[in-house]
């Protein structure tokens, strides 16, 4: 994998997200790593200037900024776009280019669902994807699979980032959900789980990650997400990525 393609998730920074570091500050962690992206976690944000650091920080560093919002497109089958709009205006004001949701309680993607997002990812110049959770309301793969697919029969702008260790969550295959939602993938989420459900450092769970990457598109984004003890580990982690 090449170096540019890797993001880091600021949940690799727990303790220091919980010890109250604003993400602004971690855009520098990630610029002395050698690395241009960085994927912000909205949950952690402070307020509006912390979003105008981050803008600020990106252009100084030429880093990619994206944009991890825990809430969902539809709520009671209702396309939530006002809600959507001010995400995708903190994406804009902080130099975001990309979001991440999850699907949440959807119908039926329409035509005026379609209109609402092109218009909003055109206004603020960002690209929309969902998320498989841990949760079975939207962690279940032929769920995710119908809607992306009636997505794209409207030539809708949303695409799929898959998380390759969630889907264990579900009780679900990895390998055969990367190739069953390869088509709709453009980012990945990197994590190994152990039988506990917990995260573990690469090579050390139950989550063929080499094999799952192998089967999706090549030259996308692929970011580090679980907590990382130390510099010195996330460096090792880094190059495990490197080296696939």
């Amino acid at each position: 994998m090449k170096k540019d393609q890797i993001v880091i998730n600021t949940l690799v920074y727990l303790d220091d997200l919980q010890g109250g570091v604003p993400q602004s500050e971690m855009v520098d962690w990630v610029h002395e790593l050698g690395l241009k992206n960085i994927e912000v976690r909205r949950e952690f944000i402070k307020d509006c200037q912390e979003l105008q650091d981050i803008k600020n920080k990106s252009e100084q560093y030429g880093m990619n900024i994206f944009y991890s919002v825990p809430d969902v497109l539809y709520e009671n089958h209702q396309l939530k776009y006002e809600t959507l709009e001010m995400y995708c205006k903190e994406a804009f004001d902080m130099n975001g280019r990309y979001i991440k949701l999850n699907i949440g309680e959807y119908e039926q993607f329409i035509e005026s669902d379609l209109q609402t997002i092109t218009r909003l990812t055109e206004q603020y110049k960002v690209k929309i994807t969902v998320e498989n959770d841990q949760t079975e309301s939207n962690g279940r793969s032929q769920k995710i699979f119908d809607f992306l697919t009636e997505v794209k029969q409207l030539g809708g702008p949303i695409t799929f980032t898959i998380d390759i260790g969630n889907w264990l969550f579900q009780g679900e295959d990895p390998v055969e959900n990367a190739e069953l939602l390869r088509s709709f993938v453009t980012y990945i989420h990197i994590k190994d789980i152990g039988k506990d459900k917990n995260t573990r450092l690469l090579n050390n769970g139950l989550v063929d990650w080499k094999k799952i990457i192998g089967f999706l598109p090549k030259d996308i984004p692929a970011a580090i997400e679980y907590p990382i003890s130390t510099k010195e580990v996330l460096v090792s982690e880094i190059q495990k990525l490197v080296e696939m």
